[in-house]
């Protein structure tokens, strides 16, 4: 018997643009949840998030394939009618998710405590990017902002060369994870107390657990993590080594894989050598044994040298482009990049085994009076 979907009359009225707040809507959605999303007049500002490749195309990809699977209104909710519509729909509403400034949504009466007075079984979830504190509050955050100033750019661009940040909106995407499992952590509780919550997530703070394992190790002994390029800096080989044709990407640094790794590649010399008797001698030597590992796998191709690491349980990889990341088996098995109409999204990366699968929609533009939500909110408790 297929179970139905977790969220399943859960209702989620999202007052949140771009991402971060998105994102968590998307997630919540892809449980079961009825999301209503409330846009400014002039549309949410990720309607407008383009590359130059997608300038010809209608609609902006990160817009349509963070929105899906939700009814979208347009209020503006510096106006009483639009207010007054707004907390309607918050007083059916399970969830709320905002992404505003702080202090925006108190001045406007939809801060948390307003919303909660008159819906006490309510979870209130927020975004912001560097929290509430008297600091926090006077600075605006997005995405490459946080980037730079969390530490995450220090710590990621080539040996010796500057900070870079990491290729998309990686902080966003998982900002939005996080208020997520923030969100169903509250909905949690509420089925045994009954009563709502605050959630609160910063980029900032999501910034910052990315990196617990660095910070923590800085913490403990005052030296800054290096740039290392396309290594793992913690030990190796964890690099892109080059191939007569191409690069790969090898994590050897097991005993184990370390030694199987270099009887493939024909180096068992290597085995004894002491500047390589480790993973953090290897990782102390790591230019010297790039190039000797260099030597011997440009004797032979990409392909080869992964059928045969493969082969040994060596953990290697091609190098992807998004070309050759969609035309991958792997990725097909996956079934994670699905189409919907003329657009395309990425499923959800959470799979429930007793929950049948779930189509992907696109989104439903409804006027003020078609965005309610149906039938009486769900309380437990």
């Amino acid at each position: 018997m297929t179970e139905p979907q977790p969220l399943e009359g859960i209702k989620v009225l999202e007052l949140a643009q771009m991402v971060a707040g998105p994102g968590a809507g998307l997630l919540l959605a892809d449980y079961g949840a009825d999301v209503i999303k409330v846009e400014p007049p002039g549309g949410d500002g990720a309607r407008h998030l383009r590359s130059i490749a997608a300038a010809a195309l209608p609609e902006s990809p990160v817009f349509t394939s963070y929105n899906r699977d939700k009814r979208i209104v347009r209020l503006d909710l510096r106006s009483d009618e639009g207010r007054l519509k707004a907390l309607e729909l918050a007083n059916d509403a399970d969830v709320v998710i905002e992404s505003s400034r702080p202090g925006v949504m108190e001045r406007l009466g939809l801060g948390a405590d307003d919303l909660m007075h008159r819906n006490p079984g309510l979870v209130y979830a927020s975004v912001s990017g560097f929290g509430r504190g008297p600091i926090g509050v006077t600075k605006g955050g997005v995405d490459i902002i946080v980037q730079a100033e969390s530490g995450l750019m220090s710590t990621t661009g080539p040996v010796g060369g500057e900070p870079l940040k990491v290729g998309f909106t990686v902080i966003d995407a998982a900002c939005g994870h996080a208020l997520c499992h923030g969100i169903l952590a509250a909905l949690l509780r509420r089925t045994r107390t009954g009563r709502g919550e605050i959630v609160r997530v910063s980029l900032f703070d999501v910034a910052l657990h990315l990196q617990t394992g660095p910070l923590a190790e800085y913490l403990m002994t005052g030296v800054q993590t290096p740039r290392s390029g396309n290594s793992a800096p913690l030990t190796a080989p964890a690099d892109l080594l080059n191939c007569r044709d191409g690069a790969i990407i090898v994590s050897a640094y097991l005993p184990d894989h370390w030694q199987r790794f270099v009887e493939v590649i024909g180096a068992p010399e290597l085995l004894t050598d002491e500047r390589f008797v480790s993973g953090v001698e290897r990782a102390r030597s790591r230019s010297t044994l790039v190039a000797l590992l260099e030597e011997r796998l440009g004797r032979d191709t990409v392909e080869n040298w992964v059928q045969r690491l493969q082969a040994v349980g060596v953990l290697v990889a091609e190098v992807h482009d998004y070309k050759s990341l969609v035309e991958a088996p792997v990725t097909s098995e996956s079934g994670a990049l699905r189409q919907f109409g003329e657009e395309w999204g990425v499923a959800s990366p959470i799979h429930l085994e007793n929950t049948g699968p779930r189509q992907l929609r696109a989104r439903t533009e409804c006027d003020a009076q078609g965005a309610t939500f149906r039938g009486k909110p769900h309380r437990d408790g």
